[in-house]
């Protein structure tokens, strides 16, 4: 079976290959697997205790201001040496 290799460079400038078998995602759905509605503001919380301490830990993006409308949010989880270990999307 094909598979896609996609490239990207991890937290500590790790070079990470990835690969998905082919037919398993499209290119739009590994393009805009993370992508953001349109936003005015975006609010950050950080890693209190543990693994990636003193990291960002939620990105909160939001239409309306401060008090708006949550249109998308990230989850940062970090391993035990505090390198990005997975990114989460939420609506």
């Amino acid at each position: 079976m094909p598979v896609t290799t996609i490239d990207y460079t991890a937290a500590a400038g790790a070079s990470t290959t990835t690969n998905l078998d082919a037919g398993t995602y499209s290119v739009t759905q590994i393009a805009d697997g993370l992508s953001i509605p349109k936003y005015d503001y975006i609010a950050l919380t950080y890693v209190a205790a543990g693994n990636g301490v003193g990291e960002i830990q939620t990105v909160t993006y939001k239409t309306g201001g401060a008090s708006g409308i949550t249109v998308g949010a990230l989850t940062l989880g970090y391993d035990a040496s505090n390198r990005l270990s997975t990114v989460t999307r939420t609506a």
